[in-house]
């Protein structure tokens, strides 16, 4: 048995995908809309743009990660 590389254990432990800064960002989101607005719409509205946000980070990331793999 081998042991295994970097990208393999990256891979295995669920890394850092879109989706998971798109959770992380709509749950926060919806944190602060409740919290500024104290109503339900403003959690709503929070952790829709908390939840874009999040996933445009997410891309962005790993757009720059990938980029950065290639370059080095």
């Amino acid at each position: 048995m081998r042991e295994l590389t970097l990208d393999e254990i990256e891979q295995v432990s669920g890394g850092s995908g879109i989706g998971e800064y798109a959770a992380d960002g709509g749950g926060l989101g919806s944190l602060v809309g409740t919290l500024s607005s104290g109503t339900l719409y403003g959690a709503a509205r929070g952790g829709m743009v908390g939840g874009l946000l999040g996933a445009s980070f997410g891309a962005g990331h790993m757009a720059g990660s990938a980029l950065y793999d290639w370059l080095s």
